[in-house]
């Protein structure tokens, strides 16, 4: 709504200090909304703001999926190298690849029952509304666990990006965490630099719509250009020296002195060195619409930089800076911007995407300490890096001037206390996944309400399947505050965690909900109504909305509510003071509302293109998914052979007797199309392939059966089946890669309760007897 200074220009009358501290109160309260809702409003304004508020809920969801994709696109990434470096066929991951499928019907069995969601609804609005416990756990999670974490905080808890309360909750978590960061990191050099979890926080921060919107608008035009004038501008000798083709026998230092490879580096320097200024200053000229949380974080690393290292020079707090702002966010969007659909076609040409990582480089040693230790030649831009140094320093500095709002997320914070609707969507894996986190990193925490929520909970649930992690809407709610406003206001009905505020009194509360709802009101009847008629009188507006035979039951209550709020206000000594007030700030918030109109319409206008950008970017990421599938698939038919499909005998024994493990008990599908091999156990063991078995081999061991089954290639099962029984004594399945992230993750047995398998001579085993390319 109305920036303070306006409205108090407006009420300069104002008979009291009491008064002038309501204005700033009340200017916060009503750019917030207020406890009235306006759903039922019909006005021009009040359809641009259901239309924004939609772009904003749907950016904010989208930008939830992108996240689960890019983790997805990743995490296939990690897979698919492994089977290259290993040499094996591997399985489709059913389990990603489903996400590009419709899910099953959700089983009503995987919701937690009433008293359970009650419970989580208590733990999440504690998480919510105390980000030091989310803090805690994002400096104790370790890699593998911190992306899980982060689509639940960034997404889901704080995942309304254009809400001032969770956006200023969140900037608060990540102060604590940046906190911690200082205060452990041993060397100055070393912040923010490494791959941790903390970083990870940081760079998935700058993935969210806002963010997104900045480097569509800045960096677009720009990354275009490049890409459809591609040019040759390599400028490490050795490369350049290839390009002649004469390519003798030199070092490096050699070919940087080569009168050849000079002739040919020279122009192109010049002409890097124009396009990274063109980049750079439409960058530092950006400035103004640098999203404020950015600029927050980039105002805490400068204060915790000065307060840990009070020696340290500006140039060296400002490089800490320059390795949040770009190393974590422009960068990664300069040498792929195909991946945040800042592009209108992708950069096929290689001489594109190396123009575009030596502006990244380029940049980065301008922000940062230069690097050309590692990259000799880029001493040759030194001159150009060294002009713009204090350039990009002083736009890094300012880039931290941004006030705090410390003052606000009090207000909203009890705001929140009054809200009947708080809620999240989110899905039975977050919330367990939550709760396990909890269990695992803090459960002996000292926090009074945590430890009893978490106590009430008790034992976390195993996560469910995907076809039944159904997504649900989770009513937040304090019981511990709801309590006390319910103790505070029981005698008049009223519920607004506002009273809670020291130095807000009840009198100020009725004045701004009294002001929002006749706003309301008068918003509901159009132009020009008699009942309109200035000077404003407000009992006649509240009375005759409350008596009104229009067809809308929201203006009749909200006209009920007001002649309620105006009866108590009359109460107050203040009251005829107060009522003068009041209509003053009503006349001058009107009058604004064609103003506020147009700027809810601009602000669309901008976010619907986000939106639209960050759609297509869930399409390119599930494309990439797709090409993943292909590749697997096209691995798994190459690997396969008509000869390997039939069952394969033990050479002293005759597979003609069905056991467990073809059609293991419950199951509706056959391995007997698959290959089956058997193995005496003592064999496996002597083989390194058993480490260890519990059973007393004396007695049973000669009635042990060890059998691995391969249903198809790259999926195993593996069942120890002892003669005369019908069920396997363990049986386990799984993927050949994910045997080989155990390996890589450098794990070197699997337990499998009676038995512990080594993972090295598994891998061993398998590979010689059900390699299907041999």
């Amino acid at each position: 709504m109305l920036p303070l200074q306006r409205q108090q220009t407006g009420t300069s009358t104002a008979p009291s200090q009491r008064q002038s501290k309501r204005f700033s109160v009340a200017a916060m309260y009503m750019s917030m909304g207020g406890v009235d809702k306006d759903d039922d409003i019909d006005d021009a304004l009040a359809k641009a703001q259901k239309h924004l508020r939609f772009l904003k809920a749907a950016i904010s969801e989208q930008s939830k999926h992108n996240f689960v994709l890019e983790k997805d696109v990743r995490y296939l990434d990690t897979r698919i190298a492994l089977i290259i470096q290993n040499k094996m066929g591997v399985e489709e991951q059913k389990d990603i690849a489903s996400r590009l499928d419709e899910h099953e019907a959700i089983s009503e069995t995987s919701f937690p029952d009433r008293k359970k969601t009650d419970l989580y609804s208590n733990l999440f609005f504690l998480l919510q509304s105390e980000p030091k416990h989310i803090a805690s756990l994002c400096t104790l999670v370790s890699m593998t666990e911190i992306d899980s974490l982060l689509q639940t905080v960034m997404f889901t808890i704080y995942g309304n990006q254009y809400e001032q309360r969770e956006e200023h909750l969140l900037l608060s978590m990540f102060q604590a965490v940046l906190a911690y960061q200082f205060d452990t990191t041993l060397e100055f050099s070393s912040l923010l630099r490494a791959n941790t979890p903390v970083s990870r926080m940081m760079t998935t921060y700058t993935r969210r719509g806002p963010g997104q919107s900045y480097l569509r608008e800045t960096l677009s035009h720009c990354l275009n250009d490049i890409i459809s004038n591609p040019q040759t501008l390599e400028i490490n000798p050795m490369r350049v020296l290839i390009e002649t083709d004469s390519a003798p026998d030199m070092t490096m230092d050699q070919a940087a002195e080569n009168p050849e490879v000079i002739a040919i580096i020279e122009p192109r320097l010049r002409t890097l060195e124009a396009i990274c200024e063109n980049v750079l200053s439409t960058i530092i000229n950006s400035k103004s619409i640098v999203p404020y949380g950015i600029r927050w974080i980039c105002k805490q690393i400068r204060g915790l930089a000065r307060r840990k290292y009070p020696d340290a020079p500006d140039a060296s707090v400002c490089s800490l800076i320059g390795a949040f702002f770009f190393l974590r966010f422009i960068n990664p969007a300069i040498v792929s911007p195909q991946t945040y659909m800042l592009i209108d076609k992708l950069p096929n040409d290689a001489n594109c995407r190396r123009t575009l990582t030596l502006v990244a480089k380029v940049l980065q040693n301008i922000a940062n300490k230069p690097t050309t230790s590692k990259e000799p030649y880029m001493a040759s831009l030194t001159p150009f890096l060294e002009v713009n140094k204090n350039r990009v320093n002083k736009f890094l500095n300012e880039l931290c001037e941004v006030p705090d709002f410390y003052e606000s997320l009090e207000m909203d914070q009890y705001i929140a206390l009054s809200k009947k609707d708080l809620s999240i969507s989110i899905t039975l894996n977050e919330i367990y996944g939550m709760h396990g986190l909890l269990v695992k990193y803090i459960s002996d925490t000292k926090d009074v309400h945590l430890q009893k929520v978490m106590g009430d909970l008790g034992t976390c649930p195993a996560l469910v399947p995907r076809a039944q992690n159904a997504t649900i809407d989770l009513s937040l709610f304090s019981q511990w505050e709801a309590s006390v406003l319910n103790e505070s206001h029981s005698d008049s009905g009223a519920y607004n965690g506002l009273s809670l505020l020291p130095d807000i009194s009840r009198s100020d509360v009725v004045f701004m909900e009294l002001k929002t709802i006749l706003i309301n009101i008068i918003r509901a009847f159009p132009p020009g109504h008699p009942i309109l008629t200035r000077p404003l009188r407000l009992r006649s507006i509240a009375d005759f909305a409350a008596s009104s035979s229009v067809d809308d039951s929201g203006v009749i209550k909200r006209g009920i509510k007001a002649l309620d709020l105006l009866d108590e206000m009359d109460k107050d000594e203040y009251a005829d003071d107060d009522k003068f007030v009041l209509v003053s700030e009503i006349e001058n918030e009107l009058s604004q509302l064609g103003s506020l109109q147009d700027s809810v319409e601009q602000e669309a206008v901008s976010l619907e293109t986000v939106y639209r950008v960050i759609t297509e970017q869930n399409e390119y990421l599930r494309s990439q998914l797709d090409t993943y599938r292909s590749y697997l698939n096209n691995v798994r038919s190459h690997t396969g052979s008509k000869k390997d499909r039939k069952i394969v005998q033990d050479d002293t024994t005759t597979a003609t007797t069905p056991n467990p493990l073809l059609n293991p008990a419950g199951s509706t599908s056959s391995y007997s199309e698959g290959l089956v091999k058997k193995y005496n156990v003592t064999q496996l063991m002597r083989d390194g392939v058993i480490l260890t078995c519990s059973l007393p081999l004396n007695r049973v061991g000669p009635s042990l059966v060890f059998y691995i089954a391969s249903p198809a290639p790259g999926t195993f099962v593996l069942a120890l089946v002892m003669k005369g029984r019908s069920d396997p004594v363990v049986t386990v399945d799984f993927k050949i890669d994910d045997l080989l992230e155990i390996a890589d993750q450098e794990v070197d047995e699997i337990d499998l309760q009676c038995l512990v398998l080594s993972v090295k001579n598994l891998q061993v085993l398998l590979k010689r007897e059900f390699d299907r390319r041999r």
